[in-house]
């Protein structure tokens, strides 16, 4: 019979005891599961092999576009810093600021875990990973990538991996000599060298709180970007080390008052300029944040040491056979590496998409200076672009005075054409804008030729095509993609068939050979379909004297002219050369074949 009692809510407590059973069989599951996702990343951890915490540390280096070693992005080759070189000061404060249990836990601190999983939930983002020492290292030694849930479990089973394998101080020894300080440098031996200019034993409270405070944002914390940005950070490592009585409060006070004293020469000067060219793009691509994961980078390049050797090779030759000519009788020569007051020279080399194939900033790059950032009044170098704001505006253009054709335009239209074509310095609002009488980086000068000769199409003049570790994963690949009239195609090649530009109708090129007022030097610029050459000529510190003299002058001038031409025409010997060896090989191949068939 059918139970038409009307239900009470205390009937609910019936469903318990009824369905207890299948209760119970549905909670069994959560246990199994849990085993058996600990068993699958149990298993995916022990694929990794734990002899790679201890291995052998490569240098960064750079490679040619055929992948030829081309010199490292630090001044001090990578050593590894032993455990007894590391004081308490600097144990304490890796530990107070990374991992405060770190010689108590197994390699992860679940309590944490949970609360970083509870913060990022209630936040709905990723905003706190509570990485153990452990984890770190784990992470780094195999590149354990992303932000994900899947790579934390198993960033912890490698952890666990690691701990059973290894003695904490060995773990807290690989971890030092690996992770990443900025400034292109890894491991602790060369962030002492870099930033204090000091063994790894001889750091004090003050220097080994800065380092601990650094990893937490290499681009961001580093001294040498910001002595502000690096103070804070190594107060607050300081803060963490008194909480976890680790230092006195008479030693904090003591300490957090020291200002932070970086070595007098915190950036290292490089092998080579491709190396400088280099380091100073990976700056812009800003790879601090991808580095966390890795112990080493590498970077492929556009340049091509056959280029760079013979680059080399005809600058000094023509710069030694102008210094010996009676012409430079009374004026300062290149003794050894003896370069103070001689005459320098930068030189450049691209391919047809404005690609780095060579790069000279002076006669040597042990001085750490790059002429390429050297200031010069660009002068008639400028007068394109003035001309260009006309052309575009429909508006008369005087070819022998920039001024007249500037006034006709007005400032605004010549500023914006400017920063367009790559001028990215202030510039001044008076006559001086048109006539190019304005301080200016030289290779923004070379950026906004080169634009309007490419009919303003705007090219990534650049010389890194990837950055990768040393695991081959791929850390940042630049766009090196053309932007379609940067500046007004039309216009473009129009003033192109203007001075400075001179066009030979027979060689299919376009030359500027231009003395810079200001006693700036001398610039020469060659471009054709194929590829371009750019090169400037003068002294760091020009003398009165010298430009009282004119034939002093004009043998610069010559020197100027000839050494771009030269450079020019070597670099078509050079393709022309590569193209037969090329065409010999596929006419060779076929027989080959045939021969092994």
């Amino acid at each position: 019979m059918m139970d038409n009692r009307r239900r009470r809510w205390y009937d609910l407590f019936g469903f318990i005891p009824n369905n207890l059973g299948k209760i119970l069989r549905w909670l069994s599951i959560i246990p199994i599961a849990f085993i058996i996702i600990l068993m699958f990343y149990a298993w995916r951890a022990d694929q990794y092999d734990l002899e790679e915490v201890m291995a052998p540390l490569n240098d960064s280096s750079v490679y040619d576009c055929n992948g030829r070693w081309m010199g490292t992005l630090t001044e001090h080759d990578r050593v590894y810093a032993a455990r007894e070189s590391f004081s308490q000061d600097l144990v304490n404060a890796f530990v107070a600021r990374e991992d405060e249990d770190f010689f108590d836990h197994g390699g992860v601190v679940y309590s944490s875990i949970l609360r970083s999983i509870w913060r990022n939930i209630s936040s709905m983002s990723y905003v706190q990973g509570a990485s153990t020492i452990t984890m770190q290292l784990a992470r780094n030694c195999f590149e354990l990538k992303g932000k994900t849930l899947d790579r934390k479990v198993l960033e912890m089973a490698v952890a666990r991996r690691i701990e059973g394998r290894y003695s904490k101080d060995e773990i807290l020894t690989a971890y030092l000599n690996r992770i990443y300080f900025g400034q292109q440098c890894y491991g602790i031996a060369q962030a002492a060298h870099l930033y204090f200019g000091k063994e790894v034993a001889e750091l004090n409270l003050s220097e080994s709180a800065t380092l601990a405070g650094i990893i937490r944002g290499p681009s961001i914390f580093n001294p040498v970007k910001s002595k502000e940005a690096a103070l804070k950070v190594r107060n607050e490592t300081l803060k963490r080390m008194l909480e976890c009585e680790m230092i006195s409060k008479e030693v904090y006070e003591q300490t957090i008052a020291e200002p932070i004293q970086v070595t007098s020469k915190p950036k290292v000067n490089l092998s080579s300029y491709p190396i400088l060219v280099t380091d100073k793009e990976l700056e812009a691509i800003k790879l601090d944040d991808n580095r966390e994961e890795t112990s080493g980078i590498y970077v492929l390049t556009s340049f091509d040491l056959d280029y760079q050797r013979m680059l080399e090779q005809v600058v000094e030759q023509k710069l030694v056979e102008l210094e010996r000519s009676p012409e430079w009788k009374g004026t300062p020569i290149r003794k050894d590496n003896e370069l103070k007051g001689c005459v320098q020279a930068a030189a450049l080399c691209l391919d047809k998409e404005g690609a780095f194939l060579a790069v000279m900033g002076g006669r040597s790059a042990l001085d750490g200076v790059n002429r390429w950032e050297k200031l010069i009044q660009p002068g008639v170098l400028f007068t394109p672009i003035v001309n260009m704001s006309a052309v575009d505006l429909h508006r008369t253009v005087i070819r022998s005075s920039p001024e007249i054709t500037g006034r006709g335009v007005g400032f605004q239209p010549v500023l914006e054409m400017a920063e367009k074509a790559g001028y990215s310095e202030y510039l001044p609002r008076s006559s001086s804008l048109y006539k190019g009488m304005f301080k200016a980086p030289l290779y923004q000068v070379v950026n906004s030729l080169y634009t309007i000769f490419k009919d303003g199409q705007k090219m990534h003049l650049s010389a890194v095509r990837n950055v990768g570790s040393f695991k081959k994963s791929i850390l940042a690949e630049p766009d090196t993609k053309l932007y379609a009239e940067l500046l007004p195609h039309g216009s473009s090649k129009l003033v192109k068939k203007l001075p400075p530009f001179e066009y030979n109708e027979r060689r299919k090129i376009y030359t500027i050979i231009e003395q810079l007022p200001d006693k700036d030097g001398h610039f020469g610029a060659l471009m054709s379909a194929a590829s371009a050459v750019f090169v400037w000529v003068g002294f760091d510190e020009p003398s009165e004297s010298f430009y009282k003299n004119s034939s002093s002058v004009a043998a610069l001038g010559r020197c100027c002219k000839s050494l771009t031409y030269v450079i020019h025409d070597n670099m078509r010997d050079m393709r022309k050369a590569a193209q037969e060896r090329k065409e010999k090989e596929l006419q060779n191949k076929p027989g080959k074949e045939k021969n092994s068939v």
